[in-house]
């Protein structure tokens, strides 16, 4: 008898075995999705990990059906999940739900409702598809066995699944989740002209509508020939359809059309021109891939990394192989994204996307036979691959490659490294500022490090001025959050028509409201956090499970009436900016300004387009923004970067001074940063002053090895969760003797977390330190034995307990 060994899409830790039907025999194989009964009455589709020969008399249930055809997951991404599960500690069940876009994961628990915004195609209708289409109309929504019902089939899992490829159908719980991709036709200078703009004009003089349009199209397009949405730009100048179809029978523009995902290359053959630096740089880079070692690209702010990419994509391409390219964040690469499409077939995994578009982006990547290259942030690793040819991890010093939550809690960075060593193709980790976890690695010979310091345009990196606050606050030479130093600076930017960037990692109005009377501040009911407040929409917000309330005017605690607004966010400072300079353009660029689906890109063309002289944001603003015009960047405020527990904090620091004074004087002119601080003698401030990474580097690392911490060890923390606070310690100290007695001292704690509370949960903590190596997995192997414990006993079986495996803080 044959059995099928397949993956549940649920948080258990084993692999499960069901018979194979005799008629299915030769239908099932490794990759597959099968139907499948788990407990009395739910069903599964699971994904078949191998298929094993078991004696006849065994006792199993049997599959239901065979959901398809042909494997839908490769033999190596099923290596990936068992090694992240393995190594994360994460159920595989977890792993697998993380890596399958939804309409793969079907049960018997699923409800179908229609997409409002998409009409069937007639021309693949089938009765089953017309019937089931009408029952939706009439319904609000579906279960699959009232779906069968309607159908009249016992599987209606098939049939559902049509449903979702052809895009009028969703899933209930991802009709929230999911803004529409739209498709949109881009327009830019045809490249016959973009160096021969006079012919261009000739071609138009006798329309001056027409030479409108040109005008407008080359003015957006910008330096890189950017290509441009053709129907925002219509609306935008009010200029008619008609003329830029005239440009394109000329010759003069081209156009594409985008579907928020596959594009093809406009311009290919677009020869790149590198400098002498970029050129040694690449060379290095190839001997780093010839010795099978990951290559660090350690290369200054605006020193043309991504011309470097771009031309190790090309070798990749031209032996017919895949390139992944993964970035921190996906909703800031607009730039990027629109430079690589010049170059070549993209394909971008986002998680935006509907789930019909996001199962058609996995079966095009499956099966397409040409070369592609999928850029996306750290779940595009989960993409089938074939013929995987290069990865490149840009920004890979980012916090944001690792995920918290839910489980797996992976890196993507290090997923990659053990990617490349499993498909045995090169890997390539740049940044301006990289990781100290990468570069130990390089000193250690185990990365190869390559260095590009030198910018690729003429100007030199930019001046920092350092404005002590707290004397400045003492002699009255502030406005509000700004010192004299940086108004002044600002005030000589605009008059040079400069763009400014100021940067402050907060968002909202004011960080927390606290009554002058008792010193309470307004607090979250649910976490240990105070709330924000957030001047538009008036409302005070917890950041970490959404509760939020109006404006208290009187004291919760005691009923005093003097309650103040205290520290300061993004929002504070972009209204202080308007009230310095009424005449500029001031625009905030956060996670409250950017949660449309093309408001980061809406944006970024804004700016491109000289129609913003001040930008205000967080972090975003330090992260893969190339403007020409920016002359300034000012920190509001560089201790918040200093004040986090986390032994990474002083990195971190450092990291986003660099990065964000990079956005500044990267074309000619040497821009200028302003860095704001309470403590202006911090030996990490000073460093970035003289942008000196090494210097920082040698003491962090020194630090580090005194303490016993990464890279010299590695870290698992244990959380523990519940309601109850006092079951909670007791759980949580004896998870620690049981600890104590299978890996010794090798940790610390249990303590309670940064934030005790959270979502109503008192959270515990457990650190693991733990030598690289074997050892490492005989620790984890007994970590989950004394959860195994915890488990078994009937006081504490509702305890959640977590493992974050390499935890960014």
């Amino acid at each position: 008898m044959l059995v099928a060994e397949v993956i549940l899409p649920l948080p258990l830790d084993k692999l499960f075995h069901y018979a194979i039907p005799a008629e299915c025999d030769q239908k099932v194989a490794s990759g597959m999705r099968v139907l499948v009964q788990f407990g009395k009455r739910k069903e599964y589709s699971a994904l078949v990990v191998r298929v094993l020969e078991a004696p006849a008399d065994t006792s199993l249930k049997f599959i239901i059906n065979v959901l398809d055809e042909q494997p839908v997951v490769l033999e190596e991404q099923l290596l990936q999940w068992s090694w992240m599960s393995s190594y994360y500690m994460s159920p595989v069940g977890d792993v697998m739900n993380a890596a399958l876009p939804p309409g793969l994961k079907l049960s018997s628990q699923s409800i179908l409702v229609l997409d409002p915004e998409v009409l069937p195609d007639e021309g693949r209708m089938t009765d089953h598809l017309y019937r089931l289409y009408g029952a939706l109309q009439s319904n609000d929504k579906l279960t699959l066995e009232q779906v069968g019902d309607i159908c009249e089939t016992k599987n209606p899992m098939p049939l559902v699944q049509k449903a979702l490829e052809q895009g009028w159908a969703l899933l209930e719980e991802e009709l929230k989740k999911v803004a529409k991709a739209k498709r949109r036709k881009l327009v830019r200078i045809h490249s016959d002209y973009i160096n021969d703009l006079d012919a261009a004009f000739a071609k138009t003089h006798r329309s001056e509508l027409q030479t409108t349009a040109l005008l407008t199209l080359v003015a957006a397009c910008g330096s890189d020939n950017v290509f441009q949405d053709k129907r925002a730009l219509q609306v935008k100048h009010n200029l008619g359809s008609a003329y830029f179809l005239a440009l394109a029978k000329k010759g003069i523009s081209e156009e594409i059309e985008e579907i928020d995902g596959t594009t093809a290359a406009s311009s290919p053959d677009t020869e790149i021109q590198l400098n002498a630096a970029q050129i040694q740089a690449l060379e290095e880079v190839k001997d780093g891939f010839e010795a099978s070692k990951p290559v660090v690209l350690h290369g200054v702010t605006a020193s043309g990394k991504t011309e470097i990419y771009i031309e190790l994509i090309k070798d990749a391409f031209k032996n017919n192989k895949r390139v992944l390219y993964l970035l921190p964040e996906i909703a800031l690469t607009t730039q990027l994204i629109s430079r690589l499409r010049i170059h070549f077939t993209v394909a971008v995994s986002h998680s935006r996307f509907t789930p019909a578009e996001r199962l058609a982006a996995w079966r095009e990547s499956l099966t397409r036979d040409e070369p592609l290259l999928v850029i996306g942030a750290r779940s595009a690793l989960f993409m089938p691959l074939p013929d995987l040819g290069l990865i490149i991890v840009d920004e890979e010093h980012e916090s944001s490659f690792k995920q918290y939550e839910p489980s797996p809690r992976y890196h993507a960075r290090d997923t990659a490294v053990w990617m490349a060593n499993q498909h045995r193709c090169p890997i390539l980790l740049g940044s301006a500022t990289p990781s100290l976890d990468s570069m130990y690695n390089a000193q250690q010979g185990r990365y190869h490090l390559v260095q590009l310091f030198k910018r690729f345009y003429t100007a030199p990196l930019p001046e920092l001025e350092v404005v002590d606050m707290l004397g400045a606050k003492q002699r009255k030479e502030v406005k509000g959050n700004f010192s004299i130093e940086l108004i002044d600076a600002m005030r000589e930017s605009l008059s040079k028509k400069e763009i400014i960037i100021l940067f402050q990692n907060r968002r909202g109005f004011s960080t927390f409201q606290q009554c002058q009377t008792c010193s309470h501040v307004e607090g979250c009911t649910r976490c240990d956090v105070s709330l924000t407040y957030h001047k538009a929409p008036q409302q005070l917000k917890c950041h970490y499970c959404g509760y939020q309330i109006p404006p208290v005017m009187k004291c919760s605690s005691c009923g005093g009436e003097s309650v103040l607004h205290k520290g300061f966010g993004t929002e504070q400072i972009a209204e202080e900016a308007v009230e310095l300079f009424p005449k500029a353009s001031v625009k905030r660029m956060d996670l409250d300004t950017t949660r449309g689906k093309h408001a980061f890109g809406d944006l970024i063309r804004s700016v491109e387009n000289g129609e913003v002289d001040i930008l205000v944001g967080t972090q975003m603003v330090t992260k893969g923004l190339d403007f020409d015009r920016v002359g300034l960047v000012g920190i509001m405020s560089a201790d918040n970067l200093l004040s986090y527990p986390d032994f990474r904090a002083n990195e971190r620091a450092f990291q986003v001074i660099e990065q964000v004074s990079g956005r500044t004087g990267r074309r000619t002119a040497r821009g200028k940063v302003v860095v704001q601080a309470m403590k202006p003698k911090h030996s990490i401030i000073q460093m970035a002053m003289n942008h000196d990474f090494n210097g920082m580097m040698e003491k962090e690392l020194a630090v580090r090895r005194e303490f016993g911490y990464p890279p010299f060890l590695r870290l698992i923390t244990i959380t523990l969760k519940h309601r109850d606070q006092n079951l909670l310690q007791r759980a949580s100290k004896d998870f620690a003797r049981s600890l104590h007695s299978k890996i010794g001292d090798r940790f610390l704690g249990p303590e309670f977390a940064p934030i005790a509370r959270l979502k109503n949960l008192y959270q515990m903590q457990i650190i693991v330190k733990v030598e690289k190596g074997t050892v490492g997995v005989k620790v984890r192997e007994r970590i989950k034995k004394c959860h195994q414990q915890i488990l078994l006993s009937p006081d504490y079986n509702r305890v959640r307990v977590q493992f974050d495996v390499d935890p960014n803080s």
